[in-house]
């Protein structure tokens, strides 16, 4: 097994602890006596602690065992909890995952980090005056009592079918970790095979540590090598600090420099804007989702064996009958398929409670964070891409949406504002609503920023829904100065962009003095969609389905009596676009065209081509390099005779007729 592709395992995973730990540190600093909340916290700093050391992060291990120690001190309350521990933890949440891209540790941001940190942690403890004994092995919450220490030896030898088998190692290490102290010597990267040599100093039996090997005991080796704590024999302790490739990782050893009578407060601000851009590439996937996978291949195994006997024995009817068979295993294995790479919302919204905390403490404000509908689930690539105008919502909402404490107070509203998330489904889309109780967009102050910007003129007559929308213009903001948070003019155009690459829809509602609600509608998922197919000369083209309002047969004759570019549908005029002009198609003009009406956004517009094929289901497929600069094709799918359909992408066809 490569030794890369376990440490970025390892990677991904203490990336996934961090986003678990900045939650607890949350609730946390909520509740600073939540045991069970204290506890979560220290075991993500134990876990992270003898992981990082396994793969050479040797700082992340430093730093998360000074961690344990402070919320050790926590747990025994001999250090109360306060939100200078709480910032001083959350940065250093993200000065480790600085780490984890810097295994060098040559980056000078985070030397200096890492110092001023450890500094701080240091400082902290004496200040309680406190001084832990840094020579204690196990951790007294986590023995429950104190029984006889052993020293026992676990040998891990990994290899590739721990991937197909989709084992969590770091769940496994874990478990490990709080049975007693761990020891580690990692392996040669450069060796054909790897293994890790482990030494644990427990009171626990061999049955209960062969319980954490249950589902992995293939790959792991334990046995008991002394009834007592080798580590503390002075003798061993001597001929450790001789030996170049020492076992034992000395905490506290790697003082760099004396630390500060009172040192400078940690300031390791994290840039809100990175917060929910963190994704990952695997997916967890249900048992029962693959047990119905391993079903449909028998099957389709079947179904195979009794096509090649149907041929050889020339039985056309069994001939029809299996290949109906195989159509309907086909779609079965689409659906299996999506159902797989389907993804909780809660992959994203996880992240966000600490995005709410920061802000808040940013802005002076109090926000209470909700959330419904998140195990809603999509489509993991719209998941990755759907979290960052999450973000800019949440923090639109935030920043321009919630008042100032004082300002809400003389509103007669409560000092805390609520901001609200809510998911559902609805058929094949997937609507996201994120909402705050603040002041409400002020649509006088928008039209005003618009005219003084020359967006619009001043005689400009728009609805309430046209002034809510110039909001999602680059460049737009109301925002009286220049802040970390906003003033810049950029996100919310971010947001509508992202979410119309995803051929989705945002919307927006809004009350003077009673909030605002943003509304998204989503496709499920993108990769599989349902087309209208139509020919123009020859060229093939799919029209999402979803976006055909009718079909209809227009006379050449009725277009030619009109010298502008619309057309009558249901008593009014809505533009058009002719196929035939902008694919320069030289073939005859048509007598009668078929004409497909189109709906986006609640705007008309239609498109005039030859033939109208049918529904297609296609399989999208993305351009290359040479197609993607085109006005309004968004990908191609691949039809059963082996010929091309291009997908046309109702927006940007939507955008070029108004513009014309």
């Amino acid at each position: 097994m490569n030794f890369e592709h376990l440490k970025e395992k390892f990677i991904e995973d203490a990336n996934n602890l961090l986003n678990n730990l900045d939650n607890a540190l949350v609730v946390f600093e909520k509740h600073p006596h939540n045991k069970e909340c204290i506890d979560q916290i220290f075991r993500v700093m134990h876990t992270l602690k003898g992981a990082s050391g396994m793969y050479g992060f040797h700082k992340i291990e430093e730093i998360t065992h000074e961690l344990e120690n402070i919320f050790d001190l926590i747990n025994q309350n001999k250090i109360t909890a306060n939100t200078e521990l709480v910032d001083l933890t959350l940065a250093s949440a993200d000065h480790i995952r600085n780490l984890l891209t810097d295994e060098s540790f040559t980056s000078l941001q985070n030397i200096s980090s890492h110092k001023l940190l450890l500094e701080n942690i240091q400082f902290l403890v004496k200040q309680s005056g406190l001084f832990k004994d840094q020579s204690t092995k196990v951790k007294s919450h986590i023995r429950g009592n104190e029984k006889k220490l052993r020293t026992w030896h676990i040998l891990f030898t990994p290899d590739d079918t721990l991937f197909f088998r989709a084992i969590n190692i770091l769940s496994v290490y874990h478990d490990l970790f709080s049975l007693g102290e761990c020891k580690f010597q990692a392996p040669d990267p450069e060796s054909e095979v790897l293994h890790w040599s482990i030494y644990l100093i427990s009171d626990k039996t061999k049955d209960e540590i062969d319980d954490v090997f249950i589902f992995v005991d293939d790959y792991f080796k334990v046995k008991l090598i002394a009834e007592f704590n080798i580590f503390e024999h002075e003798a061993l302790k001597e001929r450790d600090k001789i030996s170049s490739h020492t076992l034992i990782k000395k905490q506290g050893k790697e003082n760099e420099s004396a630390n500060q009578t009172s040192p400078e407060k940690a300031e390791i601000k994290r840039d809100l804007s990175k917060i929910g851009k963190v994704t990952s590439t695997r997916i967890t996937v249900d048992a029962e989702k693959l047990d119905v996978l391993m079903y449909l291949v028998s099957e389709l195994v079947t179904a195979k064996s009794e096509l090649l006997l149907s041929i050889n024995i020339d039985d056309k009817i069994k001939i029809q009958e299996t290949a109906e068979k195989i159509d309907k295993l086909s779609k079965n294995f689409r659906d299996n398929a999506l159902d797989i790479r389907l993804v909780s919302l809660n992959e994203v919204l996880a992240r966000f409670n600490r995005l709410v905390r920061d802000l808040c403490h940013t802005l002076g404000k109090h926000v209470d964070f909700e959330t419904s509908g998140e195990d809603t689930e999509l489509d993991k690539n719209i998941i990755d891409a759907i979290s960052e105008p999450l973000m800019h919502l949440v923090r639109n909402c935030i920043d321009h949406g919630i008042e100032s404490p004082e300002e809400r107070k003389n509103a007669g509203k409560l000092e805390t504002g609520k901001v609200k998330f809510l998911a559902f489904k609805s058929g094949n889309f997937v609507f996201m609503q994120v909402s705050d109780d603040g002041k409400g967009i002020d649509t006088e102050k928008v039209k005003s920023k618009a005219i003084e910007k020359g967006i619009i003129p001043e005689t400009a007559n728009l609805t309430d829904i046209d002034i809510w929308n110039l909001i999602f213009l680059p460049g737009f903001s109301t925002a009286e100065s220049l802040t970390q948070v906003s003033g810049r003019g950029v996100g919310m155009d971010v947001v509508k962009k992202k979410i119309e690459e995803l051929r989705g829809e945002i919307s927006i509602e809004s009350l003077k003095g009673v909030g605002t609600t943003f509304t998204i509608k989503l496709q499920q998922t993108v990769s599989i969609i349902d087309t209208l197919l139509v020919r123009c000369g020859n060229t093939k083209l799919a029209i999402p389905l979803e976006d055909v309002e009718n079909c209809a047969i227009l006379l050449n004759s009725v277009l030619l009596k009109t010298d502008k570019r619309q057309i009558a549908y249901k008593d009014e005029l809505i533009p058009y676009i002719n196929l035939h002009k902008e694919f320069l198609v030289d073939d005859k003009i048509p007598e009668k065209w078929k004409t497909v009406i189109i709906k986006r956004q609640d705007k008309f517009f239609a498109v005039l081509t030859d033939d109208i094929i049918g529904e297609y289901q296609a399989v999208i497929k993305p351009l290359g390099k040479t197609f993607q600069h085109q006005d309004f094709v968004s990908g191609a799918s691949i039809l059963g005779d082996g010929s091309i359909a291009l997908l046309i992408d109702s927006d940007k066809l939507k955008k070029i007729i108004q513009n014309n």
